[in-house]
């Protein structure tokens, strides 16, 4: 029916599955994608099928196209997502609601030795005011496995809400998605995002050395939850 959104490998397009009459989103590979993001995407079909949550996107199929370009059927969501409420303060309880229903999602996800990566707004989908689920498991890794979908040393995910290992290109584990999910509650109590700066380079410092941000007073009841999703040393965060 439509073009829903698109990134550098991927467009997403709204269109009806016919045998069920339902909406779905098509995610296509698009035609310059080489055979690593072929894998990435098979991968990423194999990932969502092996996660069952009301809090994670679920996927139909996965096929390919006449010109063998792969695609996935995923459940379609139409809420938006989490990074069109960019600059609004959460009422806190509201917030807090939002911030569990993620958490019990990564909860699935890491139970399965899987990691996101790339927890962020943008990922995160409504399905109404107080359903979210989690999507985009691209990037997702299988922290049991060695193979690497991603060259050696390149930064994964999104500068604006990468752990500070992340950011350093250092091992990671299911604790760099607490620290994402940490900076998604403090812009939604904040309004803003402070580890975002002007450049890419000034922002993953900010990550690796800034002080934890601290509540306004009426808040303060929060930062203890925020300084341990926060902590700078993975070992210091929530499990």
């Amino acid at each position: 029916h439509q073009l829903l959104g698109q990134g550098g490998m991927a467009e997403v397009y709204l269109a009806t599955q016919d045998s069920l009459q339902r909406k779905v989103a098509i995610k296509i590979l698009s035609p310059s994608a080489d055979s690593s993001f072929h894998q990435r995407f098979i991968a990423e079909a194999h990932c969502i099928a092996s996660l069952n949550h009301p809090n994670i996107i679920s996927i139909y199929d996965i096929n390919q196209l006449d010109d063998g370009r792969y695609y996935l059927v995923l459940e379609f969501v139409a809420g938006g997502d989490l990074s069109q409420h960019k600059g609004e303060v959460f009422e806190a309880t509201r917030a807090l609601k939002l911030i569990k229903q993620i958490a019990q999602g990564l909860a699935v996800v890491h139970q399965q030795h899987l990691i996101h990566r790339d927890i962020k707004p943008a990922n995160i989908l409504f399905k109404n005011n107080e359903h979210i689920v989690i999507t985009d498991f691209g990037i997702a890794k299988n922290i049991n496995h060695n193979q690497e979908l991603t060259q050696h040393g390149v930064v994964v995910g999104s500068p604006s809400y990468s752990s500070p290992e992340q950011a350093q290109c250092q091992p990671l584990d299911a604790r760099t998605d607490i620290y994402s999910l940490g900076v998604i509650l403090l812009e939604m109590l904040l309004g803003y995002n402070p580890y975002k700066a002007d450049s890419y380079t000034q922002t993953v410092i900010n990550h690796v050395q800034m002080a934890i941000p601290t509540l306004p007073k009426a808040l303060q009841m929060y930062q203890p939850l925020l300084n341990k999703m926060l902590a700078k040393q993975p070992e210091q965060r929530f499990a």
